[in-house]
């Protein structure tokens, strides 16, 4: 009875030890399954953020550009600005910025181009060269701010974005008169355009238009073209065409269209207005008159070509 007893014990522990090993080999496989399966998950999500970094374009004929956003992060002409007109105002003015014109070094820019700068909402400007690239020390500068992504810009007021990852910022801006379209944020990329001229040519009046007219094209260039198209040309698509099917000339009287320019909603409003009305400061009452004149000028050049 003893002997079988015995037996019947170690044949019972033998059982229990193989049910032990088993379940260690299970934790083991379970624990390496996990660890293979963490590793995955990582290299994917590493993955996914290299493919999902923001990258900035500039683009000049044939030669191209490509920026990183940490490429740009990581450069060593990148400098810590304090910027108090930005659309942020006073709730944040400390940016992480490059000078403008370091990015466009070893690129060629005709005499006559200018840079249009395009956002990633359909926002289009295009800037004066020598207002961007200025070397001039009682100047405006321009630079190109680039958002962190380990210290994120606060969001833009309404929004549920920031203006990053790159934003057009100017210091001493009031030296230049820089305008309030020349803060483009959200920017996809930079285009050299050879000669605007030959890019849009029908938003150009005849060379013997009247001096205000020319005029005018200037402060439409600065003010209007960043969302406007005329006669189907241009890069923004915010707002509609400003001469096709119709010119605002042809439905507002003068009076009424200088009063919605400097305050929209003073005219009319409608869900979803974007258009935010210009100042005096922005647009003086005789850079007013004559961009009135040029959209005048303009109703009569639907075929212009």
């Amino acid at each position: 009875m003893y002997i079988v007893g015995h037996a019947k014990t170690e044949q019972l522990q033998r059982g229990r030890r193989q049910v032990y090993l088993s379940r260690c080999s299970v934790s083991r496989i379970i624990a390496g399954v996990n660890i293979k399966f963490i590793w995955a998950a990582l290299a994917f999500a590493s993955l996914s953020a290299q493919a999902a970094e923001a990258t900035l374009a500039i683009v000049a004929d044939k030669q191209r550009l490509v920026f990183s956003q940490s490429q740009l992060l990581s450069r060593r002409d990148i400098q810590t600005i304090s910027v108090a007109d930005s659309v942020y105002k006073q709730r944040f003015t400390r940016f992480k910025a490059i000078p403008v014109a370091n990015l466009f070094t070893g690129l060629t820019i005709p005499d006559l181009a200018v840079v249009q700068c395009n956002g990633e909402d359909g926002f289009s400007v295009t800037l004066e060269k020598a207002r961007l690239f200025s070397t001039d020390p009682a100047a405006s500068k321009a630079y190109l701010a680039i958002e962190d992504p380990k210290s994120p810009w606060p969001d833009l007021r309404g929004k549920t974005t920031s203006a990053g990852p790159f934003y057009l910022v100017w210091t001493n801006p009031r030296a230049s008169a820089i305008g309030r379209e020349e803060w483009p944020f959200k920017i996809a990329s930079f285009a050299i355009l050879s000669n605007p001229r030959s890019v849009f040519p029908r938003i150009y009046p005849a060379e013997d238009a009247a001096q205000n007219v020319q005029h005018g094209l200037k402060s439409f260039l600065k003010n209007c073209f960043a969302c406007h198209k005329m006669n189907g040309e241009g890069g923004g698509s915010i707002g509609p065409d400003l001469n096709l099917p119709m010119n605002p000339t042809q439905y507002f009287e003068a009076k009424a269209l200088a009063s919605y320019i400097r305050d929209p909603a003073s005219v009319r409003t409608w869900p979803g207005m974007g258009m935010r009305g210009f100042s005096e400061a922005a647009i003086p009452d005789a850079e007013l008159s004559d961009l009135i004149a040029y959209l005048a000028y303009m109703s009569k050049r639907t075929d212009n070509r």
